[in-house]
């Protein structure tokens, strides 16, 4: 997979990213919880990648890699999330 995510996922991302946090706006130097995010945010951020954009991206992934563009690189690399039977992931 490519090591970027093409732009329109990636503005997806930095929307859920703002959403949860609350903000305006979102640089890739912007750190999680610098700018208030907290476990269960992050546990939403990573609940809202999988569900809104498809990715396996886990809770796990967002409290390592805090930074906004470090947290793109992941979802770049990251497996498409597999729907079981039923419909839920």
């Amino acid at each position: 997979m490519s090591e970027h995510l093409d732009p329109a996922r990636a503005a997806e991302l930095e929307q859920i990213w703002m959403e949860v946090l609350g903000v305006d706006a979102v640089d890739p130097d912007d750190d999680f919880f610098d700018l208030g995010g907290h476990s269960l945010s992050a546990l939403r951020l990573s609940t809202l990648i999988r569900q809104e954009l498809g990715l396996a991206v886990e809770l796990a992934h967002v409290l390592e890699n805090p930074r906004f563009g470090d947290l793109l690189a992941v979802a770049a690399q990251a497996a498409p999330e597999r729907v079981a039977e039923g419909g839920r992931a």
